[in-house]
């Protein structure tokens, strides 16, 4: 994800740009690895810094946190970066920074809905469709 600093123009250069995770080192179980990371946004250069104002876009690829079933679906942030440069670069690098844009904003307990009641904890009963009949006062959903 790397910019040529003669592309930034008086007013500006906008961008679309994509990257495999891998190619930003994201080799997380979070990120779906087959599907590019997109980032679209805008890129000025003042004095001796590029301010990049950027949306990223990936797919999410992990299991809620309370039933464990599979959420598979699309992550969109913005975000403002100031990325410094010296006399005789050709290139500023995004991708260090959208990949830690990517890790810090990562929320590691995600529900696949608000109300999910999960599993119990004393017989294993799938608690969204089913109901548990077990003796087991352990039947509370944890709070993630």
């Amino acid at each position: 994800m790397r910019v040529r600093l003669r592309e930034i123009v008086e007013g500006g250069l906008d961008i679309v740009d994509q990257a495999a995770p891998k190619d930003l080192d994201l080799k997380e179980e979070f990120i779906n690895l087959e599907k590019p990371i997109i980032v679209k946004g805008h890129l000025e250069r003042v004095s001796d810094f590029v301010l990049a104002k950027l949306t990223v876009t990936y797919t999410l690829d992990t299991v809620c946190a309370r039933c464990l079933d599979p959420i598979d679906g699309d992550v969109s942030f913005d975000f403002e970066a100031d990325l410094p440069f010296k006399m005789g670069d050709k290139h500023v690098d995004l991708g260090a920074r959208v990949r830690e844009e990517i890790l810090t904003g990562y929320v590691p307990r995600v529900l696949c809905k608000e109300d999910c009641q999960g599993i119990c904890q004393g017989c294993g009963v799938y608690l969204n469709t089913e109901k548990c009949e077990c003796n087991n006062k352990k039947k509370e959903v944890a709070n993630f």
